[in-house]
């Protein structure tokens, strides 16, 4: 079996087994949730016992177990993936940030898709089976602990990101620098166009009729030449 399946699987297995756990210590308490007896057929004596708790509990309350549970499986993905002889491998304090990230967004998004499918939701509060958010914590748990194997092991090995030979960092301290250089200016031209877009959006927003489409035709004529402009670079032929 190829190493990023491995890798993987013992994440996702992992995963799961951290969702059961966590959920154990979820359900136990009662200050964020509670476990009714619903009667489904009165003559047979059927029923089941549904788990009732706040929407906004019970998703911080996964946000949080699942950052945990990404540093857990991350840890354990790095110590124990297999590695050819000489080959280097990125420090795991770098490694971490981002597996809690991974498994933090990969779990809430596979427990609210599940919830959304399974489960009743009404006034912030969530009503379900307790087979049912069984499934629905171990499909989160699972999917955030694959997800989570998978980019650990492959992004603690610099050929994947094209670091090979004389590419590799020479230390630590040389990545950093050379990544926040990289995604410096991004970053800062990101942040400015937000903040130019909601000042001119509560502009917009101020303005009636004609006014705000004369605003709106100067601005979006401002961008466009100015884009125009710097496409175009006529400095560079003076």
């Amino acid at each position: 079996m190829p190493q990023r399946v491995r890798s993987v699987v013992y994440g996702a297995t992992g995963g799961a087994l951290l969702a059961l756990v966590g959920l154990a210590v979820f359900g136990s308490r009662a200050s964020l949730g509670s476990v009714h007896g619903v009667l489904l057929d009165p003559a047979a004596g059927r029923g089941r016992s549904d788990f009732m708790v706040s929407s906004g509990g019970l998703y911080v309350a996964v946000i949080i177990l699942a950052v945990l549970g990404g540093l857990v499986v991350a840890g354990a993905i790095y110590a124990f993936s297999t590695r050819d002889a000489g080959e280097r491998r990125f420090p795991l304090r770098f490694l971490l940030p981002l597996a809690g990230i991974t498994a933090a967004i990969m779990a809430y998004a596979t427990l609210r898709a599940g919830l959304g499918a399974v489960a009743t939701i009404d006034l912030g509060t969530v009503s379900i089976s307790a087979f049912r958010l069984i499934i629905v914590s171990m499909a989160a748990g699972a999917i955030a602990g694959g997800a989570t194997a998978s980019v650990v092991d492959a992004l603690a090995r610099p050929s994947f990101l094209g670091f090979e030979g004389d590419a590799v960092p020479r230390s630590s301290a040389a990545f950093m620098r050379e990544a926040a250089s990289a995604i410096g200016a991004p970053t800062i031209a990101v942040v400015m166009v937000a903040v130019f877009a909601i000042g001119l959006s509560q502009i917009l927003l101020s303005l009636h009729g004609a006014a705000s489409v004369a605003a709106f035709s100067i601005v979006g004529a401002i961008v466009l030449g100015g884009a125009a402009l710097v496409a175009y670079r006529p400095w560079d032929s003076a």
